[in-house]
């Protein structure tokens, strides 16, 4: 799980590696690592990560959900307890909006870091029938 300090080699919305005019591979650090981890995250299912088996959102386990306020409560608190696990993040901030729209789970996760309380941060998730994806991050 990546921290404030940790670097890692930029990808870009494919998930592909970038490559900077040099040919090197330019690299997150600080918030850029974090929410790049985060997304990676979102999409991933628990056990993807060789080395840490609690590490993914596995929100696959709802493609085939109904729309219902279970399901509603279901995702917001797995979403909140994987983002509480990481102590760069202000857990008291963190809040979840789930919606049904057009057989499309549409999941908007808001939350502060604790060394940057002044600014919000958002990840939004869609999930169809097929796939996870994640729509918009800033």
């Amino acid at each position: 799980m990546a921290g404030l300090s940790d670097t890692d080699v930029k990808l870009d919305d494919s998930w592909q590696l970038t490559q900077a005019a040099t040919g090197d591979a330019p690299i997150a650090s600080g918030f850029e690592c974090i929410m790049q981890d985060i997304r990676l995250e979102a999409i991933s299912q628990e056990g993807e990560l060789f080395y840490d088996d609690s590490w993914g959102w596995s929100l696959i386990d709802f493609i085939q959900s109904e729309d219902d306020e279970l399901t509603v409560i279901e995702i917001g608190e797995r979403v909140r307890e994987k983002l509480e696990k990481r102590e760069v993040i202000d857990s008291d901030t963190i809040t979840t909006e789930v919606k049904f729209e057009a057989d499309v789970l549409k999941i908007m996760v808001t939350f502060y870091f604790i060394e940057d309380s002044s600014t919000a941060y958002n990840v939004s998730v869609a999930l169809d029938r097929v796939n996870v994806e994640v729509i918009d991050i800033d």
